[in-house]
């Protein structure tokens, strides 16, 4: 039979705990302090493999029933639920518009011009000021002009009495048919030159060609102008053109008559209002874009040409559609997400997202009127989470 032998010298032998040695000695309590052993006359004590192996299952089993005794076994107790924000989705009115950067320009501008040489004899507006189509702004002195009229009228009677003396004479055959056709044209020419001085001696007033607001005038009256040279500006600021471009992608989104909102920097709080009146039929090949045109009215003369405008193209207006605060939308690889509470617990559900603006979202799929969302604490949650309202949005 195997065994295994230590000699006593009043400490455990190696490779035997205290405990075991107290065993091997004669106690009865394996958790008592080891107590010094008088050596026997041997020296030396046998224990049997089989009391050790014994003795091992004894303590695992005592080790056992220690941490048994703690407490009785169970699931660990179900989270509370996460409290959150909680709002149903409401319908509303969404305006689908086109964002776009233009400039504003002069519904008409023109630089007025002498058409013909002569002294300004008169001045007849003041810079700056409105005036309507039609209006003498220039008048330039005509007294030689008028007398070539009064010429070729007179030239013109003449000859108008010559033919109607020829017609006369013709029916006794005292006249060629030959001469009265020259006397008819001689009265046909005459006519084209008075025609003509009639022109010339207009040409001696300038009249403004619409109505709109003079500028800075370039000539002073009694000053000698030459055919041709500039007088003033003249522009019609009582509506703008603002021209704009749109990606050839929105081309079939822009239509005649659409409404635009127009802003600038100089009244950021004031929005005006016009329509798209051009839509070029030609694609920039550069730029894959197209021009596009609206004219706004400018009755207070606020919109000046040259600014820098923001555009907006109202494209459609849906009066009944789903919307949602921004706050309630989860964004993944896929597209966007919400969670929809059902039965206090948060499910994630895949959105189609329609127009965002102003912090709201709309919904083109996935929810319906009135259901019940997370719109704050989402960053808490996951797919199946029990909630708990937690309060009300602001918004509802």
């Amino acid at each position: 039979m195997n065994s295994v032998c230590s000699t006593h010298n009043g400490t455990a032998p190696a490779g035997i705990s205290p405990g075991l040695a107290r065993l091997q000695s004669g106690s009865l309590s394996p958790l008592a302090g080891w107590r010094d052993a008088a050596p026997s006359a041997q020296g030396s004590t046998c224990l049997d493999r089989r009391v050790l192996q014994g003795l091992a299952s004894a303590l695992t089993l005592a080790l056992l029933l220690t941490t048994g005794c703690g407490g009785a076994a169970g699931a660990p107790p179900e989270p509370p639920p996460t409290e959150v924000v909680i709002e149903r989705v409401a319908e509303a009115p969404v305006e689908e518009l086109l964002n776009a950067i233009g400039s504003v320009e002069a519904n008409e501008q023109v630089q007025l011009r002498a058409e013909s040489a002569g002294t300004i004899t008169r001045i007849a507006f003041t810079e700056g000021g409105a005036v309507e189509a039609g209006a003498l702004l220039f008048e330039l002195d005509s007294a030689k002009e008028n007398a070539l009229l009064a010429q070729v009228k007179a030239e013109e009677e003449v000859a108008r009495q010559n033919l109607e003396r020829a017609q006369q004479l013709a029916n006794t055959r005292a006249i060629s048919a030959q001469e009265l056709d020259q006397l008819g044209s001689l009265v046909e020419a005459r006519t084209a030159a008075r025609r003509l001085q009639e022109e010339q001696v207009s040409d001696m007033r300038i009249l403004a060609p619409f109505a709109g607001v003079v500028g800075q005038r370039l000539v002073s009256a009694g000053q000698y102008v030459d055919r041709g040279q500039p007088l003033v500006d003249l522009v019609d600021k009582f509506k703008v053109k603002i021209t704009y471009r749109v990606p050839e992608r929105r081309l079939s989104q822009i239509q005649l008559g659409q409404e635009v909102r127009v802003t600038v920097s100089a009244y950021p709080d004031r929005v005006f209002r016009g329509v798209v009146d051009l839509v070029s039929p030609v694609v920039d090949e550069a730029t894959r874009t197209v021009l596009v045109r609206a004219v706004v009215p400018n009755l207070e003369d606020l919109l000046k040409p040259g600014m820098f405008a923001r555009v907006q193209t109202l494209v459609e207006r849906r009066e009944q559609s789903l919307v949602i605060p921004e706050s309630a939308l989860v964004a993944s690889l896929d597209g966007f997400a919400v969670y929809a509470v059902n039965d206090n617990q948060a499910q994630l559900t895949p959105v189609e997202l329609g127009v965002r603006e102003r912090g709201t979202a709309e919904i083109r799929s996935g929810l319906t009127v009135g259901q019940s969302i997370v719109v704050r604490g989402t960053q808490k949650l996951v797919d199946g989470m029990p909630v708990s309202a937690a309060g009300e949005s602001g918004g509802n």
